[in-house]
């Protein structure tokens, strides 16, 4: 097992050694790194200040024998509430498995007969950007909070 901390860059794996030996690694992603979601963030908040959020992937196959990852994030957004506009700490508990095509014809292919997430492999698969996909996945499209609040405020 890997462990990342916040200050590096996003680690890559090879996903299909990575796959075939059954590795895990794991560690925190600063939220601030993770570029296609900075806009989520309430317009109040620098980036360097939305926290990091936990991850953890896995190498594994699926009950047919595919080559899988298993995505896992945790840890609380900061997104800004659609009912009275003000900061939401978004709580986030997402676990995917997603399956690897070697080629992009096997991943059509794939992508066809499965309602699973399909990615196609890379040799230097970029970390954060699986756990960033997961992440934009797990977003509500109008967060609100619980609790009533002040529409408007």
């Amino acid at each position: 097992m890997v462990n990342r901390t916040p200050g590096e860059v996003s680690p890559k794996i090879d996903v299909f050694r990575f796959v075939e030996a059954g590795d895990t690694c794991a560690g925190e992603a600063p939220i601030a790194r993770l570029e296609r979601l900075l806009d989520q963030l309430p317009t109040t908040m620098k980036p360097a200040d939305a926290g990091t959020l936990s991850w953890q992937i896995q190498g594994l196959r699926d009950a047919m024998g595919r080559a899988a990852l298993e995505v896992a994030v945790e840890g609380t957004f900061p997104l800004v509430c659609q009912r009275c506009l003000r900061p939401l700490l978004w709580p986030v508990a997402q676990r995917t498995v997603v399956l690897v095509a070697r080629t992009p014809e096997a991943l059509v292919a794939l992508d066809d007969e499965v309602e699973q997430e399909v990615i196609l492999g890379s040799k230097a698969q970029e970390v954060w950007a699986l756990v960033e996909d997961e992440l934009l996945l797990s977003l509500p499209f109008a967060p609100k909070h619980e609790t009533d609040c002040e529409a408007g405020v």
